[in-house]
């Protein structure tokens, strides 16, 4: 299955194309938010986040840039947003 014909399969809402997708990202996310993060719970934590943001919003991606620059995105503005939380308490 392509990446475009997987980000259909995902935007239906296909379970097996959303864990394919998972399957296929999470290593590369997970390094993305080690970057941002504290440590690695934390980092867990943020790319659970990072992959509900993304089914969540999938439907939004037009096929218009990179679809994993748009994924990565997504994972440092929530880990930001999870610092921004922790400092403002």
């Amino acid at each position: 299955m392509t990446e475009k014909e997987l980000i259909s399969s995902c935007k239906k809402q296909d379970k097996k194309a959303q864990k394919q997708l998972y399957e296929q990202y999470k290593q590369k996310l997970f390094l993305v938010c080690l970057k941002y993060c504290k440590n690695q719970a934390e980092a867990e934590d943020n790319l659970h986040d990072t992959f509900v943001e993304v089914f969540l919003n999938i439907k939004k991606f037009k096929f218009k840039g990179s679809f994993e620059g748009w994924m990565k995105r997504i994972a440092i503005n929530k880990a930001i947003d999870r610092y921004k939380n922790k400092k403002e308490i």
